[in-house]
């Protein structure tokens, strides 16, 4: 689960390149143990090494950034010659070879000692005897010989400097990535180096386009369009347009780098990311603890459009500049939940993601044929993967659920994860239960899994209250997102508008009408500004704009109706009479024009209660219940037709008056109100729910 690629403004860093007709050609191509390189009428050969190899690779994908652990990982292709010596290789792969060299990770943010017992005990034996050799050297006058042998301790004291402290403290590495940095930033520049002396001009383009640091790159120089050729067979490729920006294709043979095409989220436009501080502390605070090797859990619930999906997305994309690969898996609503989905859709990102076929299968194959299991697809890719062990029921899902566990790990040895699981409420048991089980491992893992579910559909999955009451059992409380505050409706306004001068009526109108749900807020926003309801024709700020009881945004109606889904039409019918009545409502004033019995309609003010519809209000024992949303409020009465809306607005006026006949002139405004709703139906009958 290698490779990340993230994309700047490639429409400005490339467009210029890529529109002009005419640009000059260059070489870059492997041919045995050299590399051929030749640029305008000057050409040469050089010896193979692993610098050039990232070259190549940054060259092949212009604008396309590469985190500095993808290409230690073998993004560019493994290569056995270094570049001069032992310091300017890029980080071992596999836990023997790391401990081979000397590099021992115990976790991404602590590489472990600089120098282990058993090297320091080395360098001390051979000061020992360099000393002596010194004696001796000097007692003969043997001059070249001493000076060779002080060379060697002066040497080999300097590293005992720097690995041990004062006091006789070790002192700890650096972190996998910084290591990773360091060396590929000096590879890279000594490359650049060797190539400049063969060709001055060529290695001042590649020391202006060639960026390193934790991300590093190729960015073509406008001014000075270059057709790469890097292979025998055929020119690099290029976009062909400003928009389209480089990938390798889909279909790249066993061996050679695969680049991601796309991000794990979209890229469409994203409004400003506002508030949360609290939500972000916290999933940041798990981020740089699991760089320190103590993985968590985060779970993130709340309603829809509540802004679950882009915590997840700004906080994920967060971790990824500090090092992170971030992948994503989905669970999708259905009659039969497929069972393992987002860890398959998660592991088939991996793979598409990877250094190479030949990385993947490096990392994962010892647990191959179980992880095949929950994503049938490997198979494809890999047709020798063996066949699972035969075992009992119970033995196979416990022996699959450690395979997963042992893969996570062997990933997240040289580089930490953050995975998403999205829409947890409609996951199937299994799912839930290999999320169970990796949340009481991976808390001595460099991993963060965050899990998103929608609040109030606990009652059509019960293995998701399971999981979330063993989770919290195990410490891990759930953020549960709320509307955000009116200055940050009033921020995130400012952004879509682009404009300094939002005034606060409209920041208020909206901001009751969302209830600070992110999506409502966008969604209520556009649709003002596509109805003309915000701006005069001069273009400032109107101050009368109105939304209508019944003016609902197409989007904010789908995503609200699916979840209207979830009831009967006798459960609709009564929460559209207390539609009616307004955003808050009594028990008995529902009662009293619903056509339900009493203990009908208590199950069903209790189901909408648990879905979140409807809250407690804070209006007292006269209007005890108010719908969350005006926005679901508005969807409801949009679903009748405006003879039956009328009906029960009639209704409503003439049981006002009836329940509450001492009190009929402090109500008068309400039953004034419904009465001009009711139109033409005020002397019709009013009970018709």
């Amino acid at each position: 689960m290698e490779t990340q690629t993230r994309y700047r403004d490639v429409k400005t860093a490339v467009a210029t390149v890529f529109q002009r007709t005419s640009s000059e050609q260059a070489i870059f191509r492997k041919e045995g143990e050299y590399w051929a390189i030749g640029y305008g009428q000057k050409s040469f050969r050089l010896r193979n090494t692993k610098g050039l190899g990232y070259l190549a690779h940054l060259l092949r994908h212009p604008a396309a950034e590469f985190h500095v652990l993808d290409l230690a990982g073998g993004v560019a292709g493994q290569r056995e010659d270094d570049e001069t010596n032992q310091s300017m290789q890029g980080l071992p792969r596999g836990e023997q070879n790391l401990e081979k060299a000397g590099i021992h990770i115990r976790s991404l943010g602590d590489a472990g000692e600089m120098l282990d017992e058993q090297a320091k005990v080395a360098y001390r034996r051979r000061l020992s005897e360099l000393r002596e050799e010194l004696d001796e050297a000097k007692d003969a006058g043997n001059v070249a010989r001493a000076e060779k042998a002080e060379q060697e301790i002066d040497a080999l004291t300097s590293e005992l400097s720097r690995a041990v402290g004062l006091g006789g403290r070790n002192r700890r590495a650096s972190s996998a990535s910084e290591r990773a940095r360091q060396s590929i930033s000096k590879t890279i520049k000594s490359v650049v180096e060797r190539i400049a002396q063969s060709d001055a001009r060529l290695g001042d383009i590649f020391a202006r386009c060639i960026k390193t640091g934790n991300f590093c790159s190729y960015q073509p120089d406008p001014a000075l369009p270059i057709a790469w050729e890097l292979d025998a067979s055929e020119p690099a490729e290029h976009p062909t347009s400003s928009s389209e920006p480089t990938s390798a294709h889909a279909d790249n043979p066993q061996g050679s780098p695969a680049v991601l095409e796309v991000s794990p989220f979209s890229f469409a436009e994203r409004t400003a990311f506002v508030g949360r501080e609290s939500e972000r502390s916290t999933i940041r605070a798990a981020i740089d603890r699991a760089l320190s090797g103590n993985g968590s859990v985060v779970m993130v619930g709340g309603g829809p459009g509540v802004g679950k999906t882009r915590l997840a997305i700004e906080m994920a994309e967060s971790a990824s500049r500090v090092g992170f690969r971030f992948l994503v898996g989905h669970c999708y609503e259905g009659d039969e939940p497929v069972p393992f989905l987002p860890f398959a859709e998660i592991l088939e990102s991996g793979l598409a993601q990877a250094a190479s076929r030949d990385d993947f299968r490096r990392r994962m194959w010892a647990n191959a044929p179980e992880l095949a299991q929950i994503a049938p697809s490997l198979r494809r890719v890999f047709p020798d993967i063996p066949q699972p062990l035969e075992l009992p029921p119970a033995q196979k899902r416990r022996y699959l659920f450690q395979s997963v566990s042992e893969g996570l790990a062997n990933a997240s040895r040289t580089r930490p994860y953050v995975l998403i699981l999205e829409d947890l409420h409609w996951a199937d048991e299994l799912t839930l239960s290999l999320l169970i089980h990796l949340a009481n491992r991976v808390a001595h893992l460099p991993v963060v899994i965050i899990g998103t579910y929608r609040s109030g559909y606990s009652e059509n999955n019960p293995a998701l209250v399971r999981t979330l009451e063993e989770l919290i059992r195990m410490g891990i409380r759930p953020l549960k997102l709320g509307g955000l505050s009116k200055d940050a409706t009033a921020q995130m306004l400012l952004e879509l508008s682009q404009r300094q001068d939002v005034p606060d009526s409209l920041v208020s109108l909206i901001f009751e009408e969302s209830q600070g749900y992110p999506f409502f807020v966008e969604e209520v926003y556009r649709h003002l500004i596509e109805e003309g309801k915000v701006f005069d024709a001069a273009g400032q700020f109107r101050a009368d704009v109105e939304i209508d009881e019944i003016d609902v945004p197409e989007n904010v109606r789908l995503i609200i109706g699916r979840r209207l889904e979830w009831l009967d039409e006798n459960e609709k019918r009564a929460l559209t009479a207390a539609a009616v009545i307004g955003r808050n409502f009594s028990f008995k004033l529902l009662n009293a024009i619903c056509e339900i019995d009493v203990d009908g309609l208590f199950t069903i003010v209790e189901k909408a209660q648990r879905m979140g519809i409807i809250v407690a209000s804070t209006k007292g024992l006269a209007r005890p219940f108010i719908f969350t949303h005006e926005l679901v409020r508005q969807t409801l009465l949009a679903g009748i037709s405006a003879p039956r809306r009328q009906h029960l607005h009639a209704g409503v006026a003439d049981a006002i008056a009836r329940l509450y006949p001492d009190a009929v002139n402090e109500r008068a405004g309400d039953i004034a109100h419904h009465l001009i709703k009711a139109g033409s139906f005020v002397d019709g009958d009013r009970s018709i729910v």
